[in-house]
């Protein structure tokens, strides 16, 4: 099996679900990206970006009371 088809990104029996997942998926895909060529760790710091969106709390909008 080649590198190409070969995933370095989360390891099967690490799958984890709540914050602290998302936050170490974050962290995972920065340290890749320091060993990859600029354009493609671009792509992991924007995939990293989205794990630490999914693991902010949601935003609750606050809706006007009707006088």
């Amino acid at each position: 099996m080649g590198m190409g088809q070969t995933a370095i990104l989360f390891p099967h029996g690490l799958q984890q679900d709540g914050v602290r997942a998302w936050l170490a998926r974050a962290e995972q895909a920065r340290r890749i990206a320091l060993m990859l060529a600029p354009g493609d760790a671009a792509i992991l710091e924007s995939f990293a970006r989205e794990c630490e969106m999914n693991a902010a709390p949601p935003v609750q909008l606050r809706r006007a009371i009707a006088a």
